[in-house]
């Protein structure tokens, strides 16, 4: 089974970050603004300016975001980067809510081992974050998948008991 992307979805967060690139333009450059603000609007320029493409690639690829089979859940599939998890390596789906937004926790067997295998040091940082925040490196938020948080939270667990029970 595939998930992919939803392009509204996709298209709301590339409006949203193209709104989070104006304000930090306004900030940036109001006349009469302290540095702190110059500093915010800097900032808020770099990670929403930085998000923009990312987006417009995710809309204009419109590439699944999950992939299952029987022996993998694929995170990414089509990405250079995909993240292929063995159901033999995972224990259990949680949920967590930060600031309204349900995120799905796929807690690893040993997260430390996966956190290890990461070679890109940035990915390498927020793994640890995520280890240190919910005890799982991985997680995956639906707000931009074509499938509600409840019915994919449902699947993955549907399908993590059917290997379990192989």
């Amino acid at each position: 089974m595939v998930v992919g992307r939803s392009r509204f979805k996709t298209f709301l967060i590339l409006l949203g970050a193209i709104a989070f690139l104006l304000i930090g333009i306004w900030l940036l450059f109001l006349d009469n603004s302290d540095i702190y603000r110059k500093i915010i609007g800097g900032l808020t320029m770099l990670f929403s300016g930085a998000a923009i493409p990312i987006g417009i690639k995710k809309l204009v690829r419109n590439e699944a975001a999950l992939a299952f089979n029987e022996e993998y859940l694929i995170i990414e599939p089509a990405s250079k980067n995909k993240l292929a998890l063995p159901w033999t390596e995972i224990e259990a789906f949680e949920v967590v809510q930060i600031k309204g937004t349900k995120i799905i926790i796929i807690k690893v067997k040993d997260p430390l081992e996966w956190i290890q295998k990461e070679s890109n040091p940035v990915k390498k940082k927020l793994m640890q974050f995520n280890n240190n925040m919910y005890k799982s490196p991985f997680n995956i938020a639906s707000s931009g998948l074509n499938i509600s948080h409840e019915k994919l939270f449902d699947l993955l667990n549907e399908k993590l008991v059917i290997q379990e029970s192989i």
